[in-house]
């Protein structure tokens, strides 16, 4: 019998890929693990759920993890599983500059999360004050860009595939997370923590290192692509532009739990009034030993 592990993520998006290609090319049924998934909306349920104990391990975007941590939560981060993403502020397309953006709602997840810590930062560098826009909670990315086509809000924050979608709508991309947040981890591997490595995590995470380089294989585009659309239910023209996002180079990334990548999330929420200075050491927050072991 397979040995069973509860997986938790945040919506269907293209942070999660690497987990669609294993689950689709039955990565985790060669390993010997049945892996359940639980897809969420709201990004503190996952949190909640690996703290209680109903979740084995969760592959999520790292700032609510990493404020729980920071609280006193016994979690720990063992891997980043992708570093390609980008956020990127989509706009009506009336709105020519951020100068447009004064006075209008902006739609977010639900204004704790890591697009929205991003947006403040990349609105404050170009020259917006906090009282000169409404953050709005708008729902998860595809309920985001039903509002905004709709006119209910005036922008948002989305990564792959959401914006292209916006884009062949009429959108303007207005800024990108790379302005302000070069290095960071979109979606991390997190755990409680354990004397002990736990082996079918490891398993786990192996897969997803497997799924990564089947990805970035120039003969595995097109199922690739296929993997994506239907995981996020998405056309394929999407699909395609993130593919090409993610992939090229087609290098697959190391899955390092980095210490510049987890201090840059610790500095968003300390900006935002989320978390104390001075603050923790990244290295508080890692654990290493399961990379250590990936091969």
């Amino acid at each position: 019998m397979p040995n069973k592990l509860s997986y938790g993520q945040v919506q269907r998006s293209a942070m999660n890929w690497p987990f669609f290609a294993a689950a689709e090319l039955n990565l985790f049924a060669e390993q010997n693990l049945a892996v359940e998934a639980n897809i969420y909306t709201a990004p503190p349920d996952p949190v909640a759920g690996l703290i209680n104990g109903s979740l084995n391990l969760i592959n999520v975007i790292p700032d609510v993890t990493l404020m729980e941590m920071v609280k006193g939560a016994p979690l720990a981060l063992i891997a980043n599983t992708n570093s390609r993403a980008q956020y990127r502020l989509v706009v009506n397309a009336e709105i020519r500059d951020y100068k447009g953006l004064e006075g209008k709602k902006i739609g977010v997840n639900d204004g704790r999360s890591a697009e929205s810590l991003i947006l403040k930062r990349l609105l404050k560098k170009n020259g917006l004050k906090p009282e000169a826009f409404e953050l709005v909670a708008s729902g998860p990315p595809l309920k985001r860009c039903e509002k905004l086509k709709q006119g209910e809000i005036a922008a948002t924050m989305v990564t792959e595939p959401f914006h292209f979608f916006l884009e062949e709508q009429g959108g303007r991309v207005l800024g990108s997370s790379l302005e302000v947040a070069p290095d960071y981890p979109f979606t991390v591997c997190v755990v409680r923590r354990e004397e002990r490595v736990n082996e079918d995590i490891l398993r786990f995470l192996k897969c997803l290192k497997s799924a990564w380089h089947w990805l970035c294989g120039p003969s595995n585009r097109e199922r690739a692509v296929a993997i994506l659309s239907r995981s996020t239910d998405t056309p394929m023209k999407q699909a395609e532009a993130t593919y090409d996002l993610y992939l090229k180079p087609p290098e697959p990334p190391s899955l390092a739990p980095t210490e510049e990548g987890v201090t840059t999330v610790l500095e968003l929420l300390a900006e935002s009034g989320r978390i104390p200075r001075p603050l923790p050491p990244a290295r508080k927050f890692i654990d290493p030993r399961y990379f250590e072991r990936l091969d």
